[in-house]
């Protein structure tokens, strides 16, 4: 791996740790993880969730004294003159010093970070992920289960999954291949609602404007939404539910089947290939998967291509041609600046 690469990563995780990342540095982190899949492990194993004020000093101590460390083992900096010190959180110098020798040995050993394993055992450790607008990431639970993350969402879970049952929240869009046990409930919790299975292949799209959609693939799952007390909704294979708008709008809620387009290509998944695929959906619903895919902002100034209807299946990979493809079908004009595109 460059070093010049993984040197940026080391300070952009350490300032994330001090709390003082700025939305920038913390942008282009998630750019770097969602980039390379073995930084994205080790920061996995790395993020611990900030429950004590005393730890996250701590946390943030060693991290930058790692950074420092390895740094040095690598002679970047030729003396104590030249070296230039990112920020960090107030303390003692005498305290980073320590952690600075000790990560050094680390390093030389061959070992990256080590805390102390009484520190560890007595931490209820959490791992997150997050994806940008334009990545999408993959991820392998303790228990089995493998999660895809598409762009612009967010998951954490606890890392050991102790308990009687394994969760995790999500934030966006997933695809699950949950690991069967029948002891320990598989729980995935959203803004909307929670979706529990035992083991079970489905899609979950949770955003924050209120909408709510589980696929089922394979298995059998429960949906407990928020403001429905202990009612719940049990999908079978092939089966979809969708939410819109407010949870306690019974009138918004339905149950329907997958939808599937030419080649047998599930719409709903179609992302985790690497593919868009669409059934009868309204231009201002692909508009809206559009500007969660590529990053950008699509405006409407004609309500009736907003309407307009579409069904096939495109390369996610050009955004343009894309374009080009729908208006081949439809007459409609579009204007792109940078990231904004305007339908007219």
């Amino acid at each position: 791996m460059d070093n010049k690469l993984e040197n940026k990563f080391y300070r952009l995780f350490a300032l994330k740790l001090s709390g003082e990342a700025s939305a920038e540095e913390l942008e282009c982190l998630e750019a770097i993880l969602g980039e390379n899949p073995e930084l994205r492990f080790l920061y996995d194993q790395l993020v611990i969730k900030k429950a004590e004020e005393k730890e996250v000093a701590d946390l943030a101590e060693q991290a930058y004294a790692a950074h420092f460390a390895k740094l040095h083992v690598q002679k970047v900096f030729d003396d104590e003159k030249k070296m230039t010190f990112v920020p960090r959180p107030k303390g003692s110098n005498r305290k980073i010093a320590r952690y600075a020798t000790a990560a050094v040995i680390l390093l030389i050993a061959g070992v990256l970070i080590s805390m102390p394993r009484e520190k560890q055992e007595s931490r209820s450790l959490k791992s997150e992920m997050a994806t940008t607008k334009k990545s999408k990431s993959t991820i392998s639970l303790p228990d089995g289960t493998v999660v895809m993350l598409n762009a612009n969402s967010r998951i954490s879970y606890n890392e050991k999954f102790k308990g009687d049952t394994r969760e995790v929240t999500l934030s966006g869009e997933a695809y699950f291949d949950v690991a069967h046990d029948a002891v320990h409930p598989f729980i995935v919790h959203t803004k909307t609602g929670d979706i529990k299975v035992l083991g079970t292949t489905f899609n979950v799209k949770a955003f924050d404007n209120g909408f709510f959609e589980t696929a089922l693939i394979h298995g059998k799952v429960a949906i407990y939404l928020k403001n429905h007390g202990e009612e719940n909704f049990v999908l079978s294979p092939g089966q979809k539910f969708v939410a819109h708008g407010k949870e306690d709008k019974k009138d918004s809620i339905k149950i329907i089947p997958i939808t599937v387009v030419k080649d047998s290509i599930v719409a709903e998944t179609s992302w985790t290939s690497n593919q868009l695929a669409f059934a009868n959906t309204p231009l201002v619903e692909i508009a809206e998967e559009l500007e969660r895919k590529f990053g950008v902002s699509i405006v409407f100034k004609s309500a009736t291509a907003e309407q307009y209807r579409y069904s096939g299946v495109f390369d996610d990979g050009d955004l343009d041609q894309i374009f080009e493809i729908l208006k081949l079908s439809k007459s409609f004009n579009y204007h792109r600046d940078k990231d904004s595109i305007t339908i007219e």
